[in-house]
């Protein structure tokens, strides 16, 4: 077989990694290296040297190394065994996904999610020795594929730390951490730039393109009918607490049984429900100039506030704030 005297890139378009095929290589041999693409020139498994664009003399004046390495007698023309790996330089670009929803901790509710990002990055080689060593190894090539089994599992396992470390500095639910996708592309690179570093890549660019939740999950409807209520409270101030009574009422009189029994029940929960709204609205009333729940004296109406807890019907915090209130005007 001839001695190879021109070593040149031939394989597919977009390989990040290419090796020559053969490594019987004359002295003195021309290694051509195109644009965007480096040579990385192996003896005995060890990586001595690479080469930029351009056509390269084999030569020991090119490869200090090389004559510590090859036998060169007869006036160094015979040939030598060697490994020629091309690495491309230029920037790749590569999606990532979560396959599954990662689950992270709402830090103002306190509730797991399920999260599902997906997104694209864009990365280069800066060191083709170590690139080579720690990742293509003894492969004959190298591409996208092999790149995004290297990295989407890095990637996805940093996710939940990015996403978490933006949540916590603005302060906002995990509901709302779409309205921060710039934001937490910019972490993302942070976090992830260390991990590209141990392999001779280097990230330029990390963009999370959408992040969302299954509408099914119960603890995501759990915080959707949180933040709906917020908003009726926001909305309606003090008619909220009686239009929760009045709902509360209605639903007690959808019991099951028969027609008789149900208009009782129905005008039953209509009653409860019409008392509770007006007992709220006494109470809330004694907040406003010139107003006194008539006939009450404050011991009365805290028991009835009290009443309403024990139901259910107010949260702890309501009663609370309530029952401060009526002492306060005493």
């Amino acid at each position: 077989m001839a001695l190879i005297d021109v070593i040149k890139y031939e394989g597919l378009p977009g390989e990040i990694v290419w090796k020559f095929p053969r490594n019987d290589i004359s002295h003195f041999g021309q290694l051509v290296v195109n644009e965007s693409q480096e040579a990385v020139f192996f003896k005995e498994g060890k990586a001595l040297d690479t080469f930029g664009p351009g056509t390269h003399t084999l030569k020991t004046g090119n490869i200090p190394i090389l004559e510590k390495l090859v036998n060169l007698p007869f006036g160094g023309q015979t040939p030598f065994t060697a490994e020629i790996v091309y690495v491309n330089k230029s920037i790749i670009n590569m999606t990532w996904g979560t396959p599954t929803p990662i689950q992270i901790e709402d830090p103002k509710y306190h509730i797991t999610l399920g999260l599902r990002a997906f997104g694209n990055y864009n990365i280069k080689v800066i060191d083709s020795k170590s690139f080579v060593n720690t990742v293509v190894g003894t492969q004959q090539r190298f591409n996208h594929d092999g790149v995004d089994r290297l990295l989407k599992p890095m990637i996805v396992t940093r996710l939940s730390d990015f996403i978490s470390e933006v949540v916590l500095k603005n302060g906002v639910p995990i509901t709302q951490i779409s309205q921060h996708l710039e934001e937490t592309s910019a972490a993302g690179k942070t976090k992830t730039q260390p991990d590209f570093q141990k392999y001779g890549l280097e990230i330029v660019d990390f963009f999370i393109q959408s992040i969302n939740f299954d509408q099914n999950d119960p603890n995501f409807q759990k915080i959707q009918k949180v933040l709906t209520d917020k908003f009726e409270i926001e909305t309606m101030g003090n008619m909220y607490q009686q239009k929760r009574m009045l709902d509360i009422g209605e639903a007690a009189a959808k019991n099951e049984g028969g027609s008789a029994g149900e208009g009782m029940s129905a005008g039953m929960g209509l009653g409860m429900g019409m008392n509770m709204a007006n007992m709220m609205g006494n109470m809330m009333g004694q907040n406003q100039p010139g107003t006194k729940p008539a006939g009450e004296d404050a011991a009365s109406r805290i028991a009835k506030l009290k009443s309403l807890l024990d139901g259910g019907l107010i949260t702890q915090e309501e009663f609370d704030t309530k029952k401060k209130d009526i002492l306060n005007s005493i």
